[in-house]
């Protein structure tokens, strides 16, 4: 009889987990797609020879971000917009600060923790550098740094 529970109980928890990997499968799977997609747009239309990471950024204005080769060899990323329509922007990552720096921008400004990621995103103001970290009191918190120099454009803070 004990033998019985104990099976019971295993192929439950195999059963639950087995779901639980599946329905991750499957909410991951647009991401992937709509980053494929972004890429081989990204290609297509002669912005990027080369593709290093693609990552979603989910601003004012959704978008792909695609980094790579340009064709001149150089690094660079386009922002695809989420969807298949819509006008890509680029821009040469000499043009303006790096992920460190704009990582050392916010920690001289503030208490950071854990960095979650530092991401480059596009809106109507043009490349930005979204921080994500979590502050002493474990609290979500986002920066976004211009591209360009490094100045705070906006932070949600605390959430």
């Amino acid at each position: 009889m004990k033998n019985r529970k104990r099976f019971s109980i295993i192929l439950v928890l195999a059963f639950i987990t087995l779901i639980g990997v599946i329905l991750f499968y499957t909410a991951q799977k647009p991401i992937g797609n709509a980053e494929e997609k972004a890429e081989t747009r990204a290609i297509d239309e002669g912005h990027l020879t080369e593709i290093s990471r693609s990552y979603p950024v989910n601003g004012s204005e959704p978008s792909i971000t695609v980094l790579g080769k340009n064709k001149d060899g150089k690094p660079a990323a386009v922002f695809v917009p989420d969807g298949t329509e819509g006008e890509m922007r680029s821009v040469l990552l000499k043009d303006g600060i790096g992920f460190r720096q704009a990582l050392d921008v916010v920690r001289e400004d503030m208490d950071v923790r854990k960095v979650l990621h530092v991401h480059l995103g596009n809106d109507e103001s043009g490349p930005f550098w979204e921080v994500a970290f979590t502050g002493p009191d474990d609290k979500l918190n986002y920066v976004h740094l211009n591209f360009g120099d490094g100045k705070v454009r906006k932070k949600i803070l605390n959430l």
